[in-house]
């Protein structure tokens, strides 16, 4: 899993998609019940997991400074499309063992519409080619094919030249 640049040394053990839609119901007198549908609402990812090493404390310090940086961000869950979200909550929960630190968190997907029509871009420090597939809306099994150069999708180098279409 990776956000904003932080990559998790070890994806969370549970992971929660909640996806809901806003539905509106009226009742007219003597009458059915009307139902619309008003859209969908930004989906929230939750989740639990554990930071192992000596350096769990680290970690999590550096999980708490992502979240207490707030904007919003690519996040990338491996087999997920990348979306764009809010780190909304971070804590940690039940009694701490050597080593080893529990932590809860939640992101909340932002909705946003994507419509650059770039034929290229330059990668920022820390991007990938997940992110740039969720920022340009284009298939990431497409910008590998525009992008022989790229060795490796989950590392680009600061300034690389990247072909969108």
């Amino acid at each position: 899993m990776r956000f904003k640049g932080y990559t998790w040394h070890h994806n969370p053990r549970e992971l929660t998609f909640e996806n809901e839609k806003s539905v509106k119901e009226s009742v007219a007198p003597f009458d059915k019940c009307v139902l619309q549908n008003t859209g969908r609402r930004n989906m929230k990812i939750t989740g639990e997991g554990e930071l192992f090493g000596a350096d769990c404390l680290e970690q999590f310090r550096c999980l708490l400074e992502l979240f207490r940086e707030g904007g919003s961000g690519v996040l990338a869950i491996a087999d997920i499309p990348s979306f764009y979200a809010v780190f909304e909550s971070i804590k940690l929960v039940g009694k701490p063992k050597p080593d080893v630190l529990t932590y809860r968190f939640v992101f909340r997907e932002l909705m946003e519409a994507r419509g650059d029509k770039q034929r290229e871009t330059i990668a920022a420090q820390g991007e990938n080619l997940w992110d740039l597939s969720y920022r340009f809306g284009i298939d990431i099994d497409t910008l590998v094919r525009l992008n022989p150069q790229v060795r490796r999708p989950d590392v680009l180098t600061a300034g690389e030249v990247v072909r969108l279409c």
